[in-house]
């Protein structure tokens, strides 16, 4: 559609190329063009070398041959003379522009665009050549133009060449021409339809190879993409790509363009090579990194980890005081009729359902216009964090009996999860949903990753048999008489109940302004506490006294003002890094504590490459899972002396502010989001994946099949 707007444009607009008489050099308003030749004299039957130099306005850009998502490619058309025949043109290397997220490919400053003249043996008088160039040539907008240029060059016995500049000219040109590839090729296609070469050059150091870029010849088959997430191991050069737009079968020889930047002695070094990548129907890609444990699903396998997934997220500590509330007010409707505890299971098990279907139509949303989504993605924004440290304040003072709302205003906000009856069940089922989001447990990692790269039907399918899962208990006791016998009577206890949980609600409070204090640093927690001081405060005058009197409308409007200060404050953050360093992240690269780096996939690859083993933690501030495994698995006095005797080199990958790198790589695993722990074994092809849910027995006995470092 891109490439069609573009050529919509060209034609509209070429009553405005500019018309100009042939000559050997014309100036258009952002390009210069010139017609050049590496000979001064033509000797008949001999081929020669014509080019077309265009040196173009700073900042501005033509295209390569394939011009990505936008643009058109230069097109030069020859009149010769008879018997004459010119060849097709020869493209130097091209560079990338991502304009707004729009990924083109072409040239700036200069582009000297090469085609090989073959005269006829039989020719007599001059030679004289003309050509037509057309070209699209972009900044913020784009302008298509023309040039009409002509050459004359004298025919001899033996030919001349051309002078020493433009001979130079002619040599810097050659350098820019790729080299055919000196290594073998071929391409294999994921069951998801992507595509990755594999550059058979091996013995390749990855600490030598940097900016690794795959640019496809013909626009289709190949999507045009930011960053290629290119890794060189001992089989060559990998390199995942997405699959383009056009609809036809992907092609037998897949031929395109490898630039890399090779640090030699005298300095880095940039070099271009024509690749042609045979389709290996045996080669089934996974991922560029195909670890063990990186499993491809089938949707019944996945619906089946789906759900239970969501069984053991009732387990987990960001659940649990939500779901303690709900085994309340179970324990609440003991002795009631039977269908009075059918519906409040049904209702909660709706709320939760809803939700997750929700989830799962932004999910498809966010997904078709962004082109990526992750799981727990909500908590990367310093705003969503607040919000929900605002509403676990909220619920912890209704159930420690600071306030209860009335009738009122049962239908606002945490009012609707204390209200009885189906609404509250309701709504406790959507809280219960939202509290579980930065959760991942076992199963439910490659569930999540299989919805997430799922057309929409699969991915709000696996969603919510997540969602059925985590409400299964609770409808299996709504419905169950047998259960329901075994639940205590009603008494006392349950209110002493309710205010003990008031304190998890507090404890998740204090856990969402820390995870505040990792995205926005110490400010984040001023505008937490003086927010939740103004909610508090809005309560406390709502509980004054009711009526219609001017001064309950005062203290009305007063604190309304006070909870739109409060959300006002919430929106004065801004997404960011950290500002302080913390167990789960770290200053901006080298060491941040006690041995661990800060990951980036260049990193692990030298260390690969190097021969050391590996252990990779992504993690991050919001995901509990994540801070249990290091406390109890990651930090022990026995494991940091395992990892040191194993030699291991430990990087860190912080995800509680948005990283594209890091998300690539959990999209490349088919993982939704964190915990993801990588362990790479000296000589090993592929990383393994360990568990989600870490001990520390596991991460020594792991470690102890590596050999101590010498």
């Amino acid at each position: 559609m891109k490439r069609l707007f573009a050529l919509l444009l060209a034609l509209i607009a070429a009553p405005a190329f500019a018309q100009s008489p042939s000559s050997a050099v014309v100036q258009t308003e952002n390009v210069r063009a010139e017609l050049l030749a590496d000979v001064s004299a033509v000797k008949l039957g001999e081929p020669f070398w014509v080019a077309l130099r265009q040196t173009i306005r700073p900042k501005w850009h033509t295209y390569w041959k394939n011009p990505g998502e936008s643009g058109l490619p230069t097109e030069i058309a020859w009149k010769l003379p008879e018997g004459a025949k010119a060849g097709p043109i020869v493209w130097p290397r091209p560079h990338l522009f991502d304009i707004g997220g729009i990924i083109n490919y072409g040239f700036k400053d200069e582009a000297v665009l090469m085609v090989q003249i073959t005269p006829s043996a039989k020719a007599a008088g001059d030679f004289k050549l003309a050509a037509e160039a057309n070209w699209l040539v972009c900044e913020d907008v784009c302008i298509p133009e023309d040039a009409k240029l002509a050459l004359t060059l004298p025919v001899t016995a033996t030919g001349a060449p051309a002078s020493p500049a433009t001979r130079a000219i002619f040599d810097k040109a050659r350098q820019q021409v790729p080299m055919p590839s000196p290594w073998p090729a071929k391409y294999g296609v994921a069951k998801s339809g992507d595509p990755t070469v594999i550059v058979e050059a091996k013995g390749l150091k990855a600490d030598t190879i940097r900016d690794v870029y795959f640019f496809p010849a013909d626009w289709g088959p190949v999507a045009s993409m930011a960053k290629q997430n290119a890794v060189i191991g001992a089989e060559g050069i990998r390199i995942p790509l997405r699959r383009g737009d056009a609809k036809a079968a992907m092609p037998a020889e897949l031929m395109g363009t490898l630039v890399l930047t090779e640090k030699a002695a005298g300095g880095d070094v940039q070099q271009a090579f024509d690749v042609a990548a045979k389709l290996d129907p045996a080669f089934v890609p996974t991922s560029s990194l195909a670890a063990a444990g990186g499993e491809q699903l089938s949707l019944v396998e996945a619906l089946l980890f789906a759900l239970l997934g969501g069984l053991i997220l009732n387990l987990m500590p960001c659940v649990f005081p939500v779901l303690a509330m709900k085994a309340a007010a179970f324990a609440r409707l003991a002795g009631h009729e039977r269908s009075a505890m059918r519906r409040d299971g049904v209702a909660y098990t709706l709320g939760v359902l809803v939700s997750f279907a929700a989830m799962a139509a932004l999910v498809i949303a966010i997904r078709a216009s962004v082109g990526e989504v992750t799981w727990g993605f909500q908590f990367q924004s310093p705003v969503f964090s607040l919000l929900i440290a605002y509403l676990f304040f909220v619920v912890g003072l209704n159930l420690s009996g600071v306030f209860e709302f009335s009738s009122r205003f049962a239908g606002i906000g945490q009012g609707l999860v204390a209200r009885g009856g189906t609404t509250g069940a309701f709504f406790t089922g959507v809280l219960a949903v939202i509290v579980a989001t930065p959760c991942t447990v076992p199963f439910m990692a490659a569930a999540v990753g299989f919805a997430l790269s799922q057309p929409a039907p699969e991915t709000m399918a696996v969603l919510l048999a997540l969602g059925l899962g985590l409400a299964l208990p609770y409808l299996l006791l709504a419905i169950t008489p047998a259960l329901q016998r075994l639940m205590p009577r009603p008494g006392p206890w349950m209110d002493r109940l309710r205010q003990f949980l008031a304190f998890p609600m507090y404890a998740s409070t204090v856990w969402m302004i820390w995870v505040l204090t990792q995205q926005t640093g110490p400010d984040g927690v001023i505008y937490a506490l003086g927010g939740m001081i103004l909610i508090a405060f809005a309560i406390w005058l709502l509980r004054l006294g009711s009526g219609a009197s001017a001064a309950t409308w005062m203290r009305r409007g007063l604190a309304a003002v006070a909870v739109l200060l409060a959300f006002a404050a919430a929106l004065k953050l801004e997404d960011g890094s950290a500002t302080a360093a913390s167990a789960s992240g770290g200053p901006a690269g080298g060491v941040t504590f006690d041995g661990w780096e800060r990951f980036s996939r260049e990193r692990m690859n030298q260390a690969v490459a190097e021969g050391k083993p590996v252990f990779v933690d992504f993690t991050a501030a919001w995901c509990i899972t994540c801070l249990v495994n290091e406390r109890v698995a990651l930090e022990t006095p026995a494991t940091r002396h395992a990892f040191e005797q194993a030699g291991v080199v430990k990087l860190k990958g912080d995800w509680t502010n948005r990283d594209p790198e890091i998300t690539s790589l959990l999209k490349e695993l088919s993982r939704a989001g964190v915990p993801l722990y990588l362990l790479w074994v000296p000589g090993a092809a592929q990383p393994k994946i360990l568990p989600q849910v870490l001990t520390e027995s596991l991460i020594l006995s792991e470690l102890a099949e590596i050999p101590a470092k010498r």
